[in-house]
């Protein structure tokens, strides 16, 4: 199961991620590093987890507010890892002007995905290996401006998207991004059950070394990680153990 550290941007900094709460996101403070600079995280971020994938949220680009892609050009430049990003993209034009700044996968989130026409389009002209599609979850429910996702229970929107050509999916659990309680275990295993030719990558609450372990044996290819490693709730002998 692959360990992904997550680097949040907002304003040029690398900021903590709190129950999907963006308006009230600080600068990170980490263990790991004094600073929230965000190339200097990353850089401590993957050494810390000796891993060989890093996911970037621009929230600024997400929520229409600007963009941090000059950070992501330089973390792609300056670091030898893959970049999984999520910009709030929402058409294949954006999608391959980001792939070119430097994101080996683009990410295409629920949340603000507006048609679900698009998915066709990035699984026509991107590689299956380019692309991971996030569900957005808050309160049960999926985040989506598409009539078809929106307010839908998870599981049903994984039947509706399961045919559009998406091959990763990240579960994301919005509630407990940055708290600590736990993953959404059943939610990944009825999602593996259900659908086990697909790829599943769990997203919120994890925290303890037994998370990793419980999503590993569900089935989880891999996790989003980010507040248990700046708190050292989670550290790279914990890591280094499950491999």
């Amino acid at each position: 199961m692959k360990i992904i550290p997550v680097l949040d941007l907002k304003k040029g900094l690398a900021v903590h991620a709190v129950k999907g709460e963006r308006a009230q996101y600080q600068p990170v403070q980490s263990l790991l590093t004094s600073s929230a600079k965000p190339l200097e995280v990353a850089r401590c971020l993957i050494k810390e987890t000796q891993c060989r994938e890093v996911y970037i949220a621009d929230l600024d680009a997400i929520q229409g507010k600007g963009h941090n892609r000059d950070i992501i050009c330089e973390i792609a430049e300056h670091l030898d890892v893959d970049l999984w990003v999520d910009e709030g993209i929402g058409d294949v034009e954006s999608a391959k002007s980001l792939a070119a700044a430097g994101a080996d996968v683009v990410i295409i989130g629920s949340e603000t995905l507006t048609d679900l026409e698009v998915l066709k389009r990035f699984s026509d002209s991107m590689a299956p290996e380019q692309i991971v599609f996030s569900l957005d979850i808050k309160g049960g429910r999926v985040l989506s401006s598409t009539k078809a996702l929106k307010g839908s229970e998870p599981l049903e929107a994984l039947d509706l998207l399961a045919t559009q050509g998406i091959e990763r999916f990240i579960l994301l659990t919005l509630d407990v991004v940055g708290s600590g309680y736990g993953p959404d275990l059943p939610l990944m295993k009825q999602a593996k059950y259900n659908f086990p030719e697909k790829t599943f990558i769990a997203g919120g609450g994890v925290k303890t070394p037994g998370h990793l372990q419980k999503l590993s044996l569900i089935g989880a290819s891999g996790v989003l990680v980010a507040t248990s490693l700046h708190n050292g709730w989670i550290t790279g002998l914990d890591i280094a153990s499950l491999k």
